[in-house]
This record gives structure tokens, C-alpha cells and sequence, in this order.
């Protein structure tokens, strides 16, 4: 009976309960056999299907913690643990082993297999009383691998195969079953009995397995079912940890199946069942599917034979499929070649996809092309338009994960291609460049087939006694009629390696063009490290100048100022020296005159009219009086200028320029001596008051010199400051009271041990005005001075700072803001580890 009938594209009902059921976790087999779990090296008895009673004439609840002597005699058990020895346990199987039973011996096939830590023991009634030898095995089916190694292409191979297993096995029906790249399955090649209904042709839908049943093909490459009518034989446990979990059946021979596959089976009209996995390239391509209408037993050596088939099948697909379509393979070929002449010889990959555009379509066996170029789109032959191509693209270039996208029906992953269907049902597309956006897609059109399916593809949705919604197989296998809308020709895997191999070529010109890109941004990049480096140098050079320049500015200042201070104590100190030192005799001398001259005063109280003339003349009275004071006073003024002097030999220090400990409160007290005379009041200022907080400071390790000179050069600028907020009228507050209008300036010196007591710090802080933020950035710099003209070069402090920092290793940092003054902070550490200053 046929139904001829066209299915819309309708969204199907979601349930997978098929999917969802454990089938290798039933914990149930087949009745045919027994099956033992064995904990090793103990071989003691952990599980036992039910039926051990009846074939081993043992309660299966009575042999849990046994040991496997219980059913083996010694010579039997002692040829199992011979084979247990080997770790591929299939190469052993199957092994005949013999069980006493009812006064009687039987004969097993054993197959063995271990799977989550413990052994599987198999026992199937033998139906051979001798394992075939490999020689033996090799005759029986070395004619059936000459046929099949001697087909010419997938149809003969896959007709000689089935033909094979039928004849070795004797199914009433064979049939190769082929899995398209949804799942979906055709009979390709078929064998059965002359009263059966032919399948050849008939497809099926990928819902007839179940995703877990084909994981299962995957791992086990044979399964039979001698009698769907049998009833599942459960497992008997006992209590130990090992078994608490339900036991993993995937590559047991007596596994039983799922309810759905019996039922599907029974609908079919099937009594007993075997399917042989075909694999190629670890994938499961397709199936033998053996069916028969009787119940139907095949030992494990007739098992074997046919797996053995099946694998030489699996090994032969490669090749096989390959000859298919070889004239058309070799035109392809052809076309790649004209492709790739045109692609070697150009530098523009836009310019050879436009020129050879013919070709391109030709390559794949498209009707269509669209070729992106980021934002630019050429078209050939027939495409989608306008914005339907824009947006195709746009999605392709989102989606395009992997290294090529191809599909024969794309309204199933892009809906709105439904509107274009007549021109892009079918889609491929390989991406040159995604960086650029670069993308080449090819188009074919709507070919509307009908479908021959084994019955009504879509499964019917029943419900359960609790009225849960549940899928049953199909109940009919009549010819179905399906005329499929929105798919194009399939795309071959001939045609999809042509579109790689492209791509190949395509990214081989965008790599040249890149390279040379890269060379030029190499050399770019090289040219503008070479300006970079001469501007660095340029920069570093101006800098080194303009160090060179402060130091030599302010080398021979000081140069200058120390010969001058040194030459002009040296001069000084002699005569200095000799009037202080004569000055104690002239105040010796002119005071035993005094006394000479009173004691005749006393003996001679009477004078002479001249003599008394004389001594009102030249005031004695007075002289004897003020000669003392004033020989006191010059001793006084003396002392004082050597005092001056031994401050500025002091502060020259020109017999000192190696580093040693010294005071650091003889160079402050040195540089205010020399600079007193500013401190003194002005016509337009008071005087400014000095505040000295001198800590108990050892001696310090330092070049005398250079730090003499930061004390000046600091001191002297917090004078300049002062003065400046004299003439501004703007000194601040040294208590920080603002209120208050402030009248005299004044200097405030710290000395004080750094924490750690490792360094000194000189705090020497003014009530100027202060120091904006932006130029306290820049008071360090060189030649930087907010001074007028003639009163400051900018070279004071950037020197100060140097020394400070690069030759004692110290700090020199300030602290300052309009309305707060100014406060500098010297650090220099207790000693010295840093060579021989550069200013001398």
C-alpha cells in the first residue's frame, strides 16, 4: 500500500525517551547463556544471572561469594586462570570449558571480558565440541575477503558482502544499511529469501536507533538476538561494595536489549536478529542487518566469521567509496588545476576569483557564488539579492566555526532561507581570511525528491497508564511516500575536499600577500626604531649638555668663590692674627703708662703751668678713661674677624675634598655666619629671625664641600623668598594663624635623626609666601628659575638636588603651597657608599 503525501516543514514533538534509556546498564540478559561477574584474583562470585540453576544446576543466590571451583573442576579452573594471564582476553576466546550437571558434563563456550575492575565470565551452550584453529578459520573465509577485496566500487562491495554473511550465517534476510549525515538510514545492498517483500531502497529514520544504541555499535561490533520472544534474565547480587552500582553490560554478548527495539522488531515481523557495525575513519558509517523469521542461534565461532566480514568491509570503504564518481573526480581535478595555474601566477586573490569565476562555480558543482571581500560582494551566476545576501553572509561569517560549512538543506539551521530557496537551498562555505573577511559561499537550488521510507518516518506519541506522553516504535513498515521541499542536491565529499583544497591555494596568496605586508611593517617598523633611537640619543645627548653646562656653571662658581673665600682668609689671617695678638701688649703697655703717669700725679701734685696746659689739652682725664675701652673694643672687632675667617676656611673647605665624618651643624653654622649680613634689618624690611632646633647628630660621612654648598644655596633662597613677601606684603604664618597679619620674617632649622637612625635630615623651612604645584614640579630642573633677570641662573637647586641624591645617596624633596611657605628637607645618610662626586 503507498501513501503519496508532501510533510511541511513542521517543528516535530521533543520527546526522547528513546534517547534517554540505559540500555547498557539493564541488568538483564538473554536467556541463552549465563553470566558469572568474578572478582580477581579471588575468582570469587559477585553476580549470577538467575538461570544458573537451570544450566548449571546451582542456585544463583547460593553462589554469590563462592569461588568459581564451586561450578569448574580442578584441570577446568586451572586452564581459565591460564587464560586469564593475558590481557586482551578477547585472543583467547572462546574457550571450551566443561560443567558438570545432572550426573553429566556439559560443554560452555566461555568468553571472557573484564570492564570496571572485575571479570565478565560468559557461558553460552557450545555447539562445537573443538575451537576452530586459526588456519582453519583463515580457509573458511579467505574465499568470502578474495570476493570482497576483488569489488570494484561501494555497490558491488557492499552486494558481495551481504551475500557472504547470508551464505555463512543463513539469515532468511541481509541487508547493508547506510547512515546519511543526519542519521538517517538506506538499505543499499540486500540478500534474502525469494518469498520475502524486497527493502532495497527503503530508508529509515534516524529515530529507529537511538543515539545510545549507536554509541554502543561503536564499541561492540556484533550483536544477536536469537529470539525476540525470549524474557530477560536478571543479575543476582549479594552485599559488597563492588557491585552497588548497576553493572556496565556494553560489551557483553548476552546483554538484553530494550523493550522499544523488541517491540520495534516484533512490529516488523522479526523473530531473531544480528547487526554487524561497519566503521570508517572511527565513525559509525552503517550497519549489516541480519533478519530472520524463525528463531535463530549462531555460536560464537559462526559470530566471529561474520564480525570478521564485517571488519574487512569497514577496512575496504575507504577505497571503495573512492571509486565512486572517478571521471567526475578527475574533470575536478582538472578544474582545480586551471584554478590553481591562475592563483599561482597572481599577487591579488580579488583579481583571480573574479577572473576564474566560471571555474569556481564548476569546481563544486554550485549554480552559484558569492565572493566577500569585507565589506565588497561580487556575485556569481545565481545567488540570493540584496539585503537576503547581506544578511546570509553576515550569519555565515558569525557561525563559521569550524573549517568548511556545508549543508544540503540550510532552511534547518537558517530559517530565512526559506525566502531564496529556489536559488540557495543548498549552502558551502569556507573562509579564506576571517581577520579580512574573506569568505567564499557557494549556492545550489531547491531539487524536490520523494523519499521512499519504511513506513511513516515520524513516531507515533502514545501514553502511558499515567497518562505521561511516551514514543512507541512505528507499527507499519508500508512503503511511505515523502516529497522533500528545501534541500538541494547533497553536497559530495569529493566536491567538499575540491572546496578545501581551494581554500588551501586562496590562503597560500593572502599568506604572500601578508608576508610581504609584515616585510614592509618589518621595515617600517626598523625605520621608525632607527628615528626613535636618534631622537632618544638626540634627547639624551641635550640632556647630558645641559647637565654638563649646570655643572660647569656652577663648578667654576663655586671653583671661583672658594679660591676667592680660601685666598682672601689666607691674606686675612696673618696680619689678623698679629693685631689681635699685639693688641693684648698695647692694652699691657698703655696701661703701665697710665699707672706711671698717676704715680706723679701722686708725687708730684703740683705741675708746671705748661705741664698743665698740656694735660688739658689732650684731655688725659678722658684718655686715661677711654684708652682701655677702646683697645678692648679692638680686641673684640679682632676676634670677630677671625671668627669670619675660620667660617669662611670653613665653608671652602679646599683642604677637604675627599669624604670624611664631619659636623653637619659646623657647615649650617658656617653658611649663616657668611650669610648674617642679610639677616640683619633693611631700610625696607626688620631683621629676619632665625629659630635653630639642633638634635644630637653623629658625625656624618659627606664631602664637606658639595653640602656646604646645598645649605647656602637653600638658605639663600629662603632669604630671597622672604624678602620677595616683604616687598609683596604676603608672609605667611609660621604657626599656620592666618588671621593674624605676620610683621617679621623667619628662617626655622631642624636637625633630627631619620627613623631607623640610618640617615640625617636638615629641615630648613622659610614664611615666604610658598610655591605653586606646577612650578614645585620644576624647582629641580636645570636653568628653571622663577627669579627677574641678574638674580638667578636655575642651576642652584638642580645642583643641590644632584648632590643630595646622586652623590651621597640622599634626599632633597619640598614641601610648599601658597599661603604655607616653603620647607626643604635634606636627607644624607650616616655614611657613604657612592664614588667620588662628579662637581668638584
Amino acid at each position: 500500500m503507498d501513501h503519496q503525501i508532501t510533510i511541511p516543514a513542521l517543528e516535530e514533538v521533543d520527546l526522547t525517551n528513546c534517547d534517554r534509556e540505559p540500555i547498557h546498564l539493564s541488568g538483564h540478559i538473554q536467556p541463552h547463556g549465563v553470566l558469572l561477574v568474578v572478582r580477581e584474583p579471588q575468582l570469587e562470585i559477585l553476580q549470577a544471572s538467575e538461570n544458573t540453576q537451570e544450566l548449571l544446576g546451582i542456585d544463583a543466590a547460593s553462589a554469590i561469594g563462592k569461588n568459581l571451583s564451586l561450578l569448574f573442576s580442578r584441570v577446568q579452573l586451572k586452564k581459565l586462570k591460564l587464560c586469564l594471564q593475558n590481557e586482551n582476553l578477547k585472543t583467547v576466546n572462546p574457550i571450551k570449558i566443561y560443567v558438570k550437571n545432572k550426573g553429566g558434563y556439559l560443554e560452555f563456550d566461555c568468553i571472557l571480558h573484564r570492564v570496571e575492575e572485575v571479570l565478565m565470565v560468559e557461558l553460552e551452550l557450545a555447539t562445537n565440541p573443538e575451537n576452530l584453529s586459526v588456519f582453519s578459520f583463515y580457509h573458511s573465509v579467505r574465499a568470502t575477503v578474495s570476493k570482497i577485496q576483488s569489488a570494484k566500487n561501494l555497490k558491488e562491495l557492499s552486494q558481495i558482502t551481504v551475500e557472504e554473511v547470508r551464505n555463512i550465517s543463513g539469515f532468511d534476510r541481509v541487508m547493508v544499511y547506510q547512515f546519511d549525515h543526519e542519521g538517517n538510514g538506506a538499505v543499499i545492498a540486500e540478500d534474502k529469501a525469494e518469498m520475502l517483500s524486497p527493502f532495497l531502497g527503503l530508508n529509515y529514520p534516524s529515530s529507529d536507533i537511538p543515539k545510545q544504541a549507536r554509541q554502543l555499535y561503536s564499541l561492540n561490533w556484533l550483536r544477536l538476538i536469537p529470539d525476540i520472544n525470549y524474557q530477560p534474565v536478571p543479575l543476582v547480587s549479594g552485599n559488597n561494595g563492588v557491585t552497588a552500582q548497576p553493572l556496565n553490560l556494553s560489551f557483553s554478548v548476552l546483554r538484553s536489549v530494550s523493550p522499544i527495539h523488541i517491540e520495534y522488531l516484533q512490529n516488523m515481523g522479526v523473530t531473531a536478529s544480528m547487526s554487524i557495525s561497519l566503521i570508517k575513519d572511527k565513525q559509525l558509517w552503517g550497519l549489516i542487518a541480519c533478519h530472520n523469521y524463525t528463531p535463530k542461534y549462531l555460536n560464537y565461532e559462526l559470530r566471529a566469521a561474520c564480525e570478521f566480514i564485517g571488519q574487512v568491509m569497514s577496512l575496504e570503504l575507504q577505497s571503495k567509496e573512492g571509486n565512486e564518481d572517478y571521471d567526475y573526480k578527475l574533470h575536478l581535478k582538472s578544474l582545480q588545476t586551471k584554478i590553481f595555474e591562475d592563483i599561482s601566477t597572481s599577487e591579488n586573490l580579488s583579481q583571480v576569483l573574479v577572473k576564474c569565476q566560471h571555474n569556481l562555480l564548476e569546481a563544486v558543482n554550485a549554480q552559484g557564488a558569492a565572493i566577500v571581500f569585507g565589506d565588497t560582494c561580487y556575485q556569481v551566476g545565481q545567488t540570493p539579492q540584496g539585503e537576503s545576501l547581506k544578511y546570509l553572509t553576515q550569519w555565515v561569517q558569525k557561525h563559521l566555526n569550524q573549517e568548511i560549512f556545508y549543508t544540503d538543506s540550510l532552511t534547518k539551521c537558517y530559517p530565512e532561507a526559506e525566502e531564496f530557496k529556489d536559488t540557495a537551498s543548498g549552502c558551502l562555505a569556507i573562509a579564506i581570511s576571517p581577520t579580512q573577511k574573506i569568505y567564499i559561499l557557494w549556492f545550489r537550488p531547491e531539487v524536490i525528491k520523494t523519499v521512499n521510507w519504511a513506513g511513516q518516518p515520524n513516531k507515533p506519541v502514545e501514553t502511558d497508564e499515567n497518562g505521561n506522553p511516551r514514543l512507541s516504535p512505528r507499527k507499519s513498515f508500508e512503503l511511505w511516500k515523502e516529497n522533500v521541499r528545501c534541500k538541494s542536491l547533497p553536497w559530495k565529499q569529493c566536491e567538499i575536499d575540491a572546496a578545501l583544497e581551494l581554500k588551501k591555494a586562496m590562503i597560500n596568496i593572502v599568506l604572500r600577500q601578508a608576508d610581504k605586508l609584515e616585510k614592509l611593517n618589518t621595515a617600517l617598523e626598523a625605520s621608525v626604531t632607527r628615528e626613535r633611537e636618534k631622537t632618544a640619543n638626540l634627547k639624551t645627548a641635550m640632556s647630558e649638555l645641559k647637565r654638563a653646562q649646570t655643572q660647569l656653571v656652577q663648578s667654576e662658581r663655586m671653583s671661583s668663590l672658594g679660591q676667592l673665600v680660601s685666598a682672601v682668609a689666607y691674606e686675612v689671617t696673618n696680619p689678623i692674627n698679629f693685631i689681635y695678638g699685639n693688641v693684648s701688649y698695647a692694652n699691657e703697655y698703655s696701661q703701665k703708662m697710665i699707672n706711671l703717669l698717676q704715680l706723679y700725679e701722686q708725687h708730684y701734685p703740683s705741675h708746671s703751668p705748661e705741664i698743665q696746659a698740656q694735660i688739658e689739652a689732650v684731655e688725659l682725664e678722658f684718655i686715661v678713661e677711654d684708652l682701655p675701652k677702646l683697645l678692648g673694643s679692638m680686641k673684640v672687632g679682632a676676634n670677630r674677624i677671625r671668627e669670619i675667617v675660620q667660617s669662611l676656611r670653613n665653608f671652602s673647605r679646599i683642604d677637604e675634598a675627599d669624604i670624611k665624618p664631619v659636623d653637619i651643624h659646623d657647615g649650617l653654622d658656617s653658611a649663616l655666619l657668611i650669610l648674617s649680613n642679610r639677616l640683619k634689618p633693611k631700610p625696607d624690611r626688620p631683621a629676619i629671625h632665625l629659630r635653630k632646633e639642633y638634635g644630637s647628630l653623629p658625625l656624618v660621612e659627606c664631602y664637606a664641600v658639595q653640602i656646604n654648598q646645598v645649605f647656602m644655596n637653600v638658605l639663600t633662597n629662603a632669604i630671597d623668598a622672604i624678602e620677595e613677601a616683604f616687598v609683596n606684603h604676603n608672609l605667611s604664618s609660621p604657626g599656620g594663624d592666618k588671621e593674624e597679619p605676620v610683621k617679621c620674617g623667619q628662617i626655622r632649622i631642624v636637625t633630627e635623626l631619620c627613623p631607623g637612625e640610618k640617615a640625617v635630615a636638615v629641615r630648613i623651612k622659610d614664611n615666604g609666601w610658598g610655591i605653586e604645584e606646577k612650578v614645585r614640579q620644576k624647582i629641580f630642573e636645570p636653568f628653571f628659575t622663577t627669579k627677574s633677570v641678574g638674580k638667578g641662573a636655575g642651576i642652584g637647586l638642580a645642583i643641590s638636588h644632584e648632590i643630595a641624591v646622586e652623590q651621597h645617596g640622599g634626599k632633597l624633596t619640598c614641601i610648599s603651597a601658597p599661603g604655607e611657605g616653603t620647607e626643604f628637607i635634606i636627607e644624607i645618610p650616616l655614611s657613604q657608599t657612592h664614588p667620588t662626586p662628579i662637581v668638584k
